[in-house]
């Protein structure tokens, strides 16, 4: 996207590329999790506090080509669905 076509010509950049909002791996395990039919299995992930729904990730900072010296925050100026915002974190 965008925000990662502009870190890659920088030193590197600040991403969200850990929000389970937006995450691929994230939401394969999601589907994963829904498809289990075991009550056994839903009693046990209760039981360990994981809904599926957490929220507790943390912004990350990626490599990127250098051709750029610096780092970028790409949506500065938003909040993701972790509640920090980036311009908070980046600072």
């Amino acid at each position: 996207g965008g925000s990662a076509g502009a870190i890659c010509w920088f030193d590197g950049g600040h991403s969200d590329s850990a929000d389970p909002d937006s995450y691929r791996l994230s939401k394969l395990n999601e589907f994963e999790r829904n498809a289990v039919s075991s009550s056994n299995e839903t009693k046990r992930n209760n039981k360990d506090g994981d809904d599926g729904n957490s929220k507790d990730w943390e912004y990350i900072r990626v490599e990127g080509l250098g051709i750029w010296p610096g780092l970028i925050c790409p949506h500065y100026d938003r909040i993701q669905s972790n509640g920090v915002p980036r311009m908070t974190d980046f600072d």
